[in-house]
C-alpha cells in the first residue's frame, strides 16, 4: 500500500465575503518540526508537501503573559494528540496482529 500522507489548503469564500483558510497536514516522516531555542524571536514551524505552518506569538521579541498561555495550550494539545495516536496505534496493533494470527 503506498503512503496515503499529503497536504493540502482550502480557502472557502462565501458570497457575503466571509473567508476561511484550512490547513491539513496528513504527514509522513519527511514532515518538519521545529523550533530554534536561544534567540531574540520566538516561532513554531510545521512543513509537509509545500505547506508551512508558522506560529508565533503576537509579539515574537516580546511575549506576553496571555502569549505564553497560548504556547502551553498549544503544548498541552500536542501532547495529547501524542498520547491519542500512541493509544489508538496500540490499540489496531492488537486487532491487526490477532487477525493475522491463525485460530488456536
Amino acid at each position: 500500500m503506498g503512503s496515503r500522507s499529503y497536504s493540502y489548503t482550502t480557502v472557502s469564500v462565501d458570497p457575503d465575503g466571509k473567508t476561511a483558510v484550512s490547513v491539513s497536514l496528513l504527514p509522513d516522516p519527511t514532515v518538519r518540526v521545529w523550533c530554534a531555542p536561544g534567540r531574540d524571536r520566538v516561532q513554531m514551524v510545521i512543513s509537509h508537501a509545500g505547506a508551512d505552518v508558522f506560529i508565533t506569538p503576537t509579539n515574537p521579541e516580546a511575549p506576553t503573559a496571555e502569549d505564553v498561555t497560548v504556547a502551553r495550550k498549544l503544548a498541552e494539545s500536542f501532547a495529547v494528540y501524542a498520547a491519542e495516536v500512541e493509544r489508538l496505534h496500540a490499540a489496531n496493533g492488537a486487532v491487526t496482529e490477532s487477525a493475522e494470527s491463525p485460530a488456536a
